[in-house]
């Protein structure tokens, strides 16, 4: 791994700090290690990074146990950015159900915002609900 990533993330780049939160998760160059991952993206997600934010959700919503208040805490943090993935997700814990009081009004309306971003699997979602 690179030095310089390392010395950007740890003087509080949210770029490295992300990318590192990304290496840790995928497990691409170094071991595979959640804990670490969820590490650099908190410490980017608390700076305002809508990526790392996503993924803090995705790690909570993935996680054993689950963590079903955390996912959406993040979820909404990014989705709130317009990170379409986030909204994205939001919409499917609502439409599910999951960790939250399934709401169809909510869910679509998650939906329909991740859509007009071009997310396709929204997209998709709509296309079959309308």
């Amino acid at each position: 791994m690179n030095d310089n990533l390392i010395k950007a993330a740890e003087q509080g780049d949210v770029g490295a700090q992300e990318f590192l939160g990304l290496l840790y998760y995928s497990g691409k160059g170094v071991p595979k290690d959640w804990e670490k991952a969820k590490h650099w993206f908190t410490n980017a997600a608390e700076q305002g990074g809508a990526g790392a934010q996503y993924n803090l959700g995705v790690i909570y919503a993935e996680g054993i146990p689950k963590d079903w208040e955390k996912a959406k805490h993040w979820f909404t943090k990014a989705a709130e950015q317009g990170h379409a993935g986030a909204q994205y997700n939001l919409g499917v814990m609502y439409h599910n159900g999951d960790g939250v009081p399934k709401d169809l009004e909510k869910a679509l309306y998650c939906y329909t915002k991740a859509a007009e971003q071009g997310n396709e699997t929204a997209q998709k979602i709509l296309a079959l609900i309308n």
